[in-house]
């Protein structure tokens, strides 16, 4: 029975794991964070929150052995807890090598990365966040279209008159 309890504790201590919770709070024109690891499972979670609609890109670069390395991004539930059956996904990626940037639109709420990877050795992650207000039409625009509307109108009914 001790051989099998030492046995665990061994089988246990080999397969290391990586789990950070970071809290970026109101997310900046950019957000960044380092991940690092001797080994083992890597859990890592990034939770943001966005005051208006705004275009978020995203990447993941990883240094030295992380294999079947994926991100996702997913909005905060209504119970207000990050990982749990109501959360929504927006997309999941999977990250090695050079880094692709993935571009997704979302509306204000609370929002959070989940950052997956196995490492075999030491490792390093690279996430990086931008966030831009989407931008919207100020009101001159939609006064602009109503006018230009107006005047094609105006020749229309003109053209009819004279036909």
């Amino acid at each position: 029975m001790k051989s099998i309890a030492a046995a665990s504790v061994v089988a246990l201590t080999a397969l290391s794991s990586h789990a950070a919770s970071t809290d970026w709070g109101q997310h900046d024109l950019l957000e960044s964070a380092l991940g690092l690891t001797a080994g083992g499972v890597i859990f890592d979670t990034f939770s943001f929150s966005l005051a208006v609609q705004s275009d978020v890109a995203s990447s993941v670069s990883s240094l030295g052995a992380v294999g079947a390395g994926t991100y996702s991004l997913f909005a905060v539930g209504a119970d207000g807890v990050l990982g749990t059956a109501d959360d929504i996904g927006f997309g999941a990626w999977n990250f090695g090598g050079a880094p692709t940037v993935h571009t997704v639109s979302l509306a204000a709420g609370n929002y959070y990365y989940a950052v997956f990877g196995l490492a075999s050795g030491a490792a390093a992650y690279s996430i990086n966040s931008a966030a831009a207000a989407a931008p919207v039409p100020e009101p001159e625009t939609y006064a602009l279209l109503g006018a230009g509307l107006g005047v094609i109108g105006f020749v229309v009914s003109r053209r009819r008159r004279e036909a």
